[in-house]
């Protein structure tokens, strides 16, 4: 079938790699932990453990079982609904599972199924890697227009994974553990460098620290040019996002900020931010981040021209 066969690849291994369904049980496995991303974005940034209690109806707090937490399938069945109470489970869960889904299907037909089809060998190791890193971008995203909140506990451990993995082994995530490191340290040091600036000669606290340590997170897996695109292609998509939303008159974020973190005078008065609204940085470093995680020859050649 094929001209080249992978070298010091288990035939067995093989098989199962290159089965038909093997990308669907890629698809399934990556819905699994967009469930589990869900409950961390709901409990995690409200200081709950996500272990216990198990999955609960919002509405009436009755325990979901488990037939009911089925990924995608049991919000289709259930059209969106509690079983026993009828209240709405918010459409965010089924999308979460969806998109985690088709990045874990993405993933492994570009680390596992296009090396063996050209000859190389199953990147397994890196289709796992940037799997994790793709949900807490994700878990980033939702908390941060949930509650302005980028929840140490998530990016902090995935950017120290991203670190280990470059030196253990640099070819896995295409970064050395020197690259990483810098890129991830210039990355948080510019956001708390600009922080302190705006609060020195401003007195408001334009930035805040969590968006560094999301990019803290891109850099230690991304590299230099992966943290330059999240930065550029970061704040291109957010002006081109939010300046018509807010010209539409809505927001992106779905609370205010004072309602979250109180009247702290450090956080500005209303008028700041972009057409006098504030606007949360991290969804865009993270679908920038998205779009290099996914498409890194093509972005990284053209940030070659740029920043060689």
């Amino acid at each position: 079938m094929f001209e080249v066969l992978p070298v010091d690849v288990d035939p067995r291994l093989l098989m199962l790699l290159m089965a038909a369904w093997a990308p669907a049980l890629a698809f399934l496995f990556g819905a699994l932990w967009g469930s589990f991303a869900n409950v961390v974005i709901y409990r995690v940034p409200r200081d709950l453990s996500v272990v216990r209690p198990g999955s609960r109806c919002p509405g009436c707090e009755a325990p979901i079982a488990w037939y009911d937490n089925i990924p995608i399938a049991s919000y289709l069945v259930l059209r969106g609904r509690c079983r026993r109470c009828g209240a709405k489970i918010p459409l965010r869960y089924l999308v979460v599972e969806l998109l985690a889904g088709v990045m874990s299907f993405a993933l492994y037909m570009q680390h596992v199924l296009r090396p063996l089809v050209q000859g190389g060998a199953p990147a397994l190791g890196a289709w796992l890697l940037w799997l994790c890193f793709g949900l807490a971008l994700m878990i980033v995203t939702y908390t941060d227009i949930d509650l302005w909140v980028i929840p140490d506990e998530v990016v902090l451990p995935v950017a120290a994974l991203g670190l280990i993995a470059a030196a253990v082994d640099p070819a896995v995530l295409g970064v050395g553990l020197v690259e990483g490191l810098v890129a991830a340290t210039a990355g948080y040091l510019l956001i708390a460098g600009l922080r302190w600036i705006y609060l020195r000669w401003r007195g408001l606290e334009a930035l805040g620290l969590g968006d560094g340590k999301l990019l803290l997170m891109i850099g230690a897996f991304c590299g230099a040019r992966g943290l330059i695109w999240a930065l550029a292609a970061g704040a291109i998509q957010g002006l081109l996002v939010a300046v018509p939303l807010l010209v539409l008159g809505k927001r992106l974020a779905t609370s205010d900020l004072q309602e979250v973190h109180g009247d702290d005078p450090e956080l500005g008065a209303d008028g700041e931010g972009v057409m006098g609204a504030r606007v949360p940085f991290g969804p865009f470093l993270a679908i920038a981040a998205f779009e290099y995680m996914l498409i890194p020859e093509q972005i990284a050649a053209l940030v070659a021209l740029v920043a060689p």
